[in-house]
């Protein structure tokens, strides 16, 4: 079977790393995978070798959606995998691939990376993209998803996660040029405001300043290619000064690679993702990569950690009396961990890939039965 995949690829982008993932699963299920893209967004580094890049994100016309077609049968496409978030495909585009595939009866899926919810344009513009996608089989990471969308053809596949190789905690602060001996808070995922990193900061400033947190706190992720990105930034590193973790606040503010971001969360006690809502997002993949590490995961409230509840902890108390009994209470963090131990086992990107194969299997069954 030939998957054709679009989608963000080899860039700094959430969806383009899940799309990597996914295509190296399908590949070793025994597909062949090929991955056509858009075009880089300003400011968005390419990285690795680069997919052919054929229209231009939501404002791709209608010419683009058929060269994009005429490629798609070129390689010789079996079915044709969408990833879909608003802002990479424009509805016109989505349409037109879709109409092109039935008629030439090549399965189409879409994987929803967006749930609905924010202001009326979003919603206007989510509409709009679920109408443009009427052909095309439906692919979320959970229930609630599926539930919300209220039609036929929805398959429910889970978030996959590649477990990261086991590192000693202590080994990896000794890499990064850490203390071993001292405690280490990591966060993970882009920066902007809504990840609530801001109240992790200041809660553990409090800490420091009664003697309870003499250690670092990590913060992998990269900046957006967007002002109000980079501006915040700058508000992070005004707060440590502010609360007096200057020098103990690690944040580079870039996209780091596979093997950085694996070691720098391997040095962390545990990792707080104390995201504000986060609901119009699918689910998170900066969770995942966090279960991933091995390391006892902290969650906030945000309906977009609804999926893996029973595999983290949920900060439901005061912040720096939560990240306190975190750093305090060994038995308590063990706990966490084990559960989320279970959670990387039963969700491997193996298994993921192996049901987007059955469904894209039984689709080609069906397309040329008729």
């Amino acid at each position: 079977m030939r998957i054709v995949e679009l989608s963000t690829f080899h860039e700094t982008c959430g969806i383009a790393t899940y799309t990597e993932a996914l295509v190296d699963a399908l590949a070793k299920e025994g597909a062949d995978v090929d991955v056509l893209a858009p075009a880089l967004r300003p400011g968005v580094e390419p990285r690795g070798e680069q997919p052919q890049r054929l229209w231009s994100l939501d404002h791709a016309k209608a010419r683009e959606a058929l060269a994009t077609f005429r490629e798609v049968r070129r390689r010789d496409g079996d079915v044709v995998h969408a990833q879909v978030n608003l802002g990479l495909f424009s509805p016109r585009f989505l349409a037109l691939l879709g109409a092109s595939c039935r008629a030439a009866g090549v399965p189409l899926f879409a994987t929803l990376h967006g749930r609905g919810g924010g202001s009326l344009g979003r919603r206007l513009a989510l509409w709009r993209t679920h109408l443009a996608l009427v052909p095309a089989e439906l692919i979320v990471h959970n229930a609630e998803h599926a539930a919300e969308l209220a039609r036929g053809r929805v398959h429910v596949v889970p978030h996959g996660l590649r477990p990261a190789l086991p590192r000693d905690m202590r080994d990896a602060r000794r890499a990064l040029g850490l203390n071993p001996d001292r405690p280490v808070i990591a966060s993970i995922g882009f920066l902007h405001p809504d990840k609530g990193i801001e109240p992790v900061l200041r809660a553990l400033g409090e800490l420091a300043r009664s003697g309870r947190f003499d250690g670092s706190y990590t913060v992998v992720g990269g900046a957006f290619p967007a002002s109000e990105s980079r501006a915040y930034i700058e508000r992070l590193r005004d707060v440590a000064r502010e609360v007096g973790l200057e020098e103990r606040l690690r944040m580079s503010g870039q996209f780091l690679p596979d093997a950085q971001v694996e070691l720098e969360l391997a040095a962390a006690d545990f990792i707080v993702l104390n995201y504000a809502t986060g609901n119009s997002q699918g689910t998170s993949g900066a969770a995942r990569t966090a279960l991933a590490s091995g390391q006892p995961v902290a969650v906030s409230t945000a309906a977009i950690f609804d999926d893996v509840r029973d595999a983290v902890h949920t900060l439901r108390g005061r912040l720096s009396e939560e990240l306190e009994k975190l750093l305090s209470d060994e038995h308590f963090t063990r706990a966490i961990a084990e559960r989320g131990a279970r959670y990387v086992r039963d969700h491997g990107w193996a298994r993921v890939a192996e049901q987007h194969y059955e469904l894209f299997e039984r689709a080609l069954r069906r397309s040329r039965s008729r």
